[in-house]
């Protein structure tokens, strides 16, 4: 288990795997109690659905489980430690449900983002944060642990290089609004972005004091929820609704699905799109077909990235 969880690249997918892990550990153990030893075969794995099932867990979290398992078990034969995963013959519930998620209107958006003082660090710190999650559509955690040296530029346009699953390389267009926006926050708080650094860190702790550190994700939710109150959004939102609104508005702005894909980092079962060297063109990129309003905020000018 523990290489098998060192082998996940994304700390937040080694967290998951082991919770889950962890807890089918226990759901074993019980059982050997009870029934002395067995071999651990497709009926045990059923047998452990259903103890998910009658715990009432929904079934999207069920089916989580069971990838996690089908996971490991792969994992497994291919170094040689089973001869067959044992999860492949466990059907998935495949629950058919709309994503909970409520996004923002465009009017939402301009309301929010015309909150926060950027006379302030802290009010120049939030506002790049948000301009980063509804221009950018990323996940919380990319945010987090982005740094100044992932800002680049590529063929004259500024980008955000990403790595994802399997260390490959995500370019992601940053439009001149969110240039702007960071721009100004680099400026007013004095960061040095031609030194390795977290882009977004924590202006203040009076706890450690220690400020060279991520944002922590729970303060990216607080941002989010309070600049939606403070902007009059009634409904329940949070960091993965500036996701869904920037992929969504994307579309409604004639996006293909191809750049929308590209641009939200999403996996692809087809192996032509997976290979083709144009699939990451930035001149076509979801993020210019972004906008939220006939203006964006003004803010002053000045380098995005500086060179000693």
């Amino acid at each position: 288990m523990e290489g098998f969880l060192l082998d996940q690249r994304s700390a937040h997918t080694r967290r998951a795997y082991g919770k889950d892990l962890k807890r089918f550990l226990g759901f074993l153990l019980s059982r050997r109690l009870e029934r002395g030893d067995e071999t651990l075969d497709r009926s045990v794995l059923i047998a452990y659905k259903e103890s998910l099932l009658s715990e009432g867990l929904e079934h999207t979290t069920v089916d989580r489980h069971l990838a996690t398992l089908r996971s490991f078990f792969r994992w497994l034969v291919d170094e040689g430690q089973l001869a067959r995963n044992p999860a492949e013959g466990v059907r998935f519930l495949n629950p058919r449900r709309l994503s909970r998620t409520v996004g923002f209107t465009d009017d939402e958006v301009q309301r929010v983002l015309a909150v926060p003082n950027l006379h302030t660090r802290t009010g120049a710190l939030h506002f790049a944060i948000l301009m980063v999650l509804f221009y950018c559509g990323l996940r919380r955690s990319e945010l987090c642990q982005l740094r100044t040296s992932n800002l680049g530029t590529e063929r004259g346009q500024a980008v955000l290089r990403l790595k994802g699953k399997g260390n490959v390389e995500r370019l992601l267009v940053v439009t001149p609004p969110v240039v702007a926006a960071l721009k100004h926050y680099f400026r007013i708080t004095g960061k040095d972005v031609s030194v390795d650094q977290y882009l977004f860190n924590p202006i203040r702790n009076n706890r450690s004091g220690i400020l060279d550190k991520p944002m922590d994700p729970s303060m990216v939710f607080y941002i989010v929820t309070r600049y939606a109150k403070l902007g009059g959004v009634a409904n329940r939102v949070s960091p993965h609704s500036c996701r869904a609104t920037a992929i969504s508005n994307a579309r409604d702005h004639n996006a293909s699905d191809r750049a929308i894909q590209e641009f939200a980092g999403w996996a692809s079962p087809d192996m032509i799109t997976r290979y083709d060297k144009r699939k990451s063109a930035i001149e076509k990129s979801a993020a210019h077909a972004i906008r939220y309003g006939s203006s964006e905020r003004p803010l002053p000018e000045g380098p995005l990235i500086s060179h000693r």
